[in-house]
């Protein structure tokens, strides 16, 4: 039954309204013994029923009537949800209705009428229809990773590449490398490419498809988005949070990026399935804000249980099943379209998956996984999921809608189970301890894979690199690390934990040397230079108040303790002298 606009009081008006004499003879047929000839007569005949004898009346109806009736009153405040309830329950409560001629007869009709149930028939039905029973998730039980291998499927656990490749990428930003749009935020095609090669395990698809780039286009918007940098110029810098992620709590990044990213309108996910034109139209205001939908898909997510797989369609169907997870696309589904502005507009057809579940792919791959709070399982995007807009006029070249078409399952991981809130802290698993070995004031690199980008970028800083697995360390570069804002005690962590080996003779000596040689000389403050002659520099300089407030500069000047000024101008005042100025 279609959604009425009019909500009406009562059951007699709505019979009314909504049903012709011949519907009203059948459907009073239902609860009555005798039918009586005329309209009016019918419908009292009918009310006087349903309330002398509502609660039996309501045994009466189907399991799925029943429900739907439940859903209706404690669920959707009077107004049935086709869709939510058909994805929950699987089946229309309207079913098992009996033909009758021209009309489909069936008691869910005197409950819900156009849609809705009367209000004085909705304030009664409170105290006989019962709670409805709570949705469930479907999990993939007792599936084995040889599952999703024989389905020609790529898996991909993602929390270490993702933490890894923040620590990458706010090392770039540190060091001013990412360049991006003023404009829109968005990476330059330069800048997306030296990001792309230094993404931990690669992109989701390789260089020979033509998704393009996935994981480095949305890492820069991830980053401003979620506060940890902004733009300063061209070039992105770090916040304060983003300094804090990459010095001692990159997991503590990754969820401060989380928790800010649902409020960003840097980007509406939704752009990237350019597929759909006209997204801009109305002076934006076609699309709804990606700001109302984010948090009903992050409750959904908050809900799933950790390490368990399960299948993006069953995502989209529990969705659809609640105002808790559901969401509108657009205001003006008619202004959206495919390949021309005159043809084949989407409103001709059910939109939902074209736009809500390629919401879903893209805000699940592009930005969940690439943040590592998801691992997933996905193939080619071309041909996953053609049945569904093939039959929309416009679309016979696509290969796809979404390049995130092939995303088939994914898992809350650990990282995500912390992002999430189910758990408190984050542990990150350090599967590689032996990552350098220490030769005199050497770093010989030693892992069986390659070395992390993040830390290459950051060895970039503290050492000089020799050979391809090796690098020196010397006062000079660790002089210069510190001067760049470095902190030795974070370099002598950060080496520390890469290796089970304790530092060698030469580097501890090197440390020792550094730290003196870093804080031999203290930066605490400007000082006020004073000029003045040698008969009153030498008066000052023998005076009891005012030689405590400064020191000698050379033959002709003075120089005042820092943070002393006022206390100097008054005591030069009390002595009989002011602080004059050139002219």
């Amino acid at each position: 039954m279609a959604k009425h606009k009019m909500i009406y009081s009562t059951l007699a008006v709505a019979l009314d309204a909504e049903y012709r004499t011949d519907d009203l003879k059948k459907l009073a047929a239902l609860i009555c013994p005798k039918v009586p000839a005329r309209k009016t007569e019918r419908i009292e005949l009918i009310t006087n029923t349903f309330f002398k004898d509502l609660k039996n009346i309501y045994g009466q109806l189907s399991p799925l009537g029943q429900h739907a009736v439940s859903e209706t009153v404690h669920t959707w405040g009077g107004i049935f949800e086709d869709r939510m309830f058909v994805n929950k329950y699987y089946a229309s409560p309207y079913t098992q209705s009996k033909d009758m001629g021209e009309q489909i007869v069936n008691l869910i009709y005197l409950f819900l009428i156009a849609g809705h149930i009367p209000k004085d028939l909705l304030a009664q039905l409170k105290d006989i229809a019962p709670l409805p029973p709570e949705g469930e998730i479907q999990y993939l039980e007792g599936i084995s990773e040889e599952y999703f291998f024989d389905k020609d499927s790529t898996i991909r656990e993602t929390s270490r590449p993702a933490l890894e490749n923040m620590a990458t990428f706010l090392n770039l930003v540190a060091d001013k490398k990412i360049r991006v749009s003023a404009k829109t935020g968005r990476a330059t095609a330069a800048t997306i490419k030296k990001m792309n090669e230094l993404l931990y395990d690669g992109d989701w698809y390789d260089d020979e498809n033509d998704m393009g780039p996935m994981q480095s286009f949305a890492w820069p918007l991830l980053l401003q988005g979620g506060k940890l940098a902004r733009l300063d110029g061209s070039f992105l810098q770090l916040t304060p949070a983003g300094r804090k992620a990459l010095k001692k709590d990159l997991a503590g990044g990754i969820k401060t990026a989380w928790q800010r990213w649902e409020k960003t309108k840097i980007i509406d996910e939704f752009s990237r399935v350019t597929a759909i034109k006209g997204q801009k139209s109305s002076r934006g205001r076609t699309m709804t804000s990606p700001v109302k939908r984010r948090p009903m898909i992050n409750n959904l997510l908050e809900d799933l249980e950790p390490g368990k797989w399960i299948a993006v369609e069953e995502l989209d169907r529990v969705i659809q099943t609640t105002s808790l997870y559901s969401f509108n696309m657009v205001n003006y589904d008619w202004k959206l379209y495919f390949l021309d502005q005159h043809y084949g507009h989407l409103d001709y057809n059910d939109t939902w998956p074209l736009l809500q579940f390629r919401y879903l792919l893209v805000y699940l791959l592009e930005y969940c996984a690439t943040l590592g709070l998801i691992d997933v399982v996905y193939k080619k995007p071309t041909g996953a999921r053609s049945d569904d807009y093939r039959s929309c006029w416009g679309t016979d070249e696509l290969p796809y809608l979404s390049h995130c078409d092939g995303l088939e399952y994914i898992r809350v991981n650990e990282l995500g189970a912390y992002v999430l809130g189910h758990t408190d802290t984050y542990e990150v698993r350090n599967d590689a301890t032996d990552l350098f070995a220490f030769e005199k004031t050497d770093l010989v690199f030693i892992g069986n894979e390659r070395i992390p980008p993040g830390q290459a970028l950051y060895l970039e800083k503290i050492a000089e690199q020799k050979e391809i697995d090796r690098w020196r360390l010397s006062t000079s570069s660790l002089l210069s690390a510190i001067h760049n804002g470095e902190s030795l005690v974070d370099i002598k962590t950060m080496l520390a934990s890469s290796s089970s080996m304790e530092f060698s003779k030469e580097i501890e000596l090197l440390f020792r040397k550094v730290k003196q040689r870093s804080s031999a000389f203290i930066d605490v403050g400007t000082t006020t230079l004073i000029e003045c002659s040698p008969e009153s520099r030498k008066q000052a300089l023998t005076h009891k108040e005012i030689s405590r407030l400064c020191l000698p500069a050379g033959e002709k000047h003075l120089a005042i303790l820092p943070g002393k000024e006022e206390v100097f101008a008054r005591a030069l005042q009390s002595a009989g002298f002011i602080i004059g100025s050139k002219k």
